[in-house]
């Protein structure tokens, strides 16, 4: 019998021996493994194995039923091969080819770390790759040659590898999502790393390529640049800055930045999607024109090949070693080598609001009247974001609210959130009279806002609290048994009450800075 490589993971997947742990996931593992083929064949591959405690879920298993049907449909030399979905028992998997390589945020991080720079020229030829690869996913169509509409919805510098070879391969459709899709997400539920969402991914609306195209413009301007764009303290101030604050010149960060690159970047980082490039195609075409102005007299392939071999070489010795021992059909490694590189590494973000405001020699003009321009835009936006996000019930007193002022280019008040939790859990939350959801949840508030408060929950007496927000603040209340209920039950058998749940995150988007507009975004 054989062992298995890993604590608590089967040491086999169908006809797949495990042969040791890669990442550990929200939703699934990511497993080295191997298959014997004839004559002592060993290949390795990597599984994708779906956490128990999910793959027990309907729901869960239908989610990724369909993730495997749609990806096993597209052939790209720049998207990860899939071979095979698995199901054994409760065990769901999806079985990969294995490459030999590192994420872009592993190159990104290894050149920061050691005091170095990546091309704009190379980092502009990863993106067209990806480019190339997502191109083929969105043009996907169904069985009867319909579009199926296909969004990866979840890309970032770890879902774009780099190959040791100089090669790059989109991974993870893990959370794409098509218009026939059985599955579908949930209303107000938000998919996919919170610093490369789209602003329409962020207030939850519904995406189409485009979403991609700004989620790559977000990589590109990281990978040329060396900046995180829109990393924060948090989730909410993510979002923020996501949907409100302007973008940084590329220029400004690096002054020899290439001018062909830069309308590219800020192109794919509209706001609006109509304003961005229509498919991935077109962005890679301005892309590749782009190098070519740049530098057209190296191979951009052989020189990432060089690029990798030579900032990697600890790395492809390690995993070579690694495959060797797999491909002999021995034992398990005792050691594989960590899935990310250099995780320790902190890439700097990119400088406050000031900076891009600079970017304009109108500024060092006119700064008053640029001022309040910039004022009046930020304004706007948080209305705009407010009135797409609050329910109809409180869209007429936000209107209200920025009719009386939100125009006149005053300051916009900063947001705090108020995470609500309850003992028993799924207690209805009302706030100001508008019911929000069930606990746990966390909401949001224009600072200094005064909130009412109340959480009903059958067979308990109903609470009500009244909040002034003047900084974050979370509400955790045990719930009482009414006392209808409490004398029904039998004294020695009631049961003992459930325990407080974690508190959720502060996941939640901008909204107006007018009290009464808030907003609550459960978490996936």
């Amino acid at each position: 019998m054989v062992e298995p490589a890993v604590s608590g993971v089967p040491a086999r997947l169908g006809r797949f021996e495990v042969v040791g742990l890669l990442a550990t996931g929200g939703m699934a593992e990511i497993l080295l493994a191997r298959i014997h083929g004839p004559s002592g064949f060993e290949r390795p591959v990597v599984i994708k194995r779906i956490l128990p405690h999910l793959a027990r879920l309907p729901e869960f298993r239908t989610m990724f039923t369909d993730e495997a049907r749609l990806v096993a449909r597209i052939f790209h030399e720049n998207v990860v091969q899939v071979h095979e979905l698995g199901a054994e028992g409760d065990e769901l998997f999806l079985v990969m080819e294995y490459l030999e390589g590192e994420s872009a945020g592993g190159l990104t991080r290894r050149l920061v770390g050691r005091g170095a720079e990546l091309e704009p020229w190379l980092g502009a030829h990863i993106v067209a790759e990806a480019c190339a690869g997502l191109h083929a996913a969105h043009e996907l169509d169904g069985d009867t040659g319909e579009p199926l509409g296909l969004v990866h919805r979840d890309i970032s510098p770890q879902n774009l590898f780099v190959t040791y070879s100089g090669g790059t391969k989109v991974l993870d459709f893990g959370i794409a999502k098509a218009a026939d899709r059985s599955t579908k997400t949930k209303t107000g539920h938000v998919k996919g790393k919170f610093q490369y969402m789209s602003p329409e991914q962020c207030l939850g609306e519904s995406v189409d390529r485009r979403s991609d195209i700004f989620s790559l413009g977000i990589v590109l301007y990281e990978l040329t640049t060396g900046r995180r764009l829109f990393k924060r303290d948090n989730e909410l101030l993510t979002f923020q800055a996501i949907c409100r604050e302007p973008i940084v010149f590329p220029s400004k960060l690096v002054p020899s930045y290439p001018k062909a690159l830069e309308p590219i970047v800020l192109r794919a980082l509209a706001r609006r999607p109509e304003d961005r490039y229509s498919t991935a195609q077109d962005m890679r075409t301005d892309l590749v024109l782009a190098m070519r102005e740049i530098d057209d007299s190296r191979d951009p392939r052989q020189a990432l090949a060089q690029l990798m071999s030579r900032e990697f070489s600890d790395r492809i010795g390690e995993k070579r070693e690694m495959l060797k021992k797999v491909g002999a059909g021995g034992s398990a490694p005792k050691e594989i080598p960590v899935a990310e590189a250099d995780e320790g590494v902190d890439i700097p973000a990119v400088t406050a609001l000031s900076a891009t405001l600079q970017a304009s020699p109108r500024a060092k003009r006119r700064p008053r009247r640029m001022g309040l321009v910039a004022a009046a835009l930020v304004a706007l936006a948080a209305v705009v974001v407010a009135i797409a996000f609050v329910p109809r019930s409180v869209e007429s007193d936000a209107s209200r609210a920025a009719a009386s002022g939100g125009g006149s280019g005053a300051e916009v008040a900063p947001l705090v959130t108020l995470e609500v939790a309850s003992s028993p859990p799924g207690a209805s939350v009302t706030a100001n009279g508008q019911g929000r959801g069930k606990t746990p949840l966390a909401l949001a508030f224009a600072r200094g806002s005064k909130v009412r408060v109340e959480l009903t929950l059958a067979g308990h007496d109903s609470i009500e609290r009244e909040l002034t927000l003047d900084a974050n603040r979370t509400l955790d209340i045990s719930l009482t048994r009414a006392a209808s209920v409490a004398s029904a039950s039998p004294a020695s058998g009631a049961p003992a009450p459930a325990t407080s749940p974690r508190r959720p995150h502060a996941a939640v988007p901008p909204v107006s800075s007018k009290a009464g507009a808030e907003v609550a975004v459960p978490k996936w």
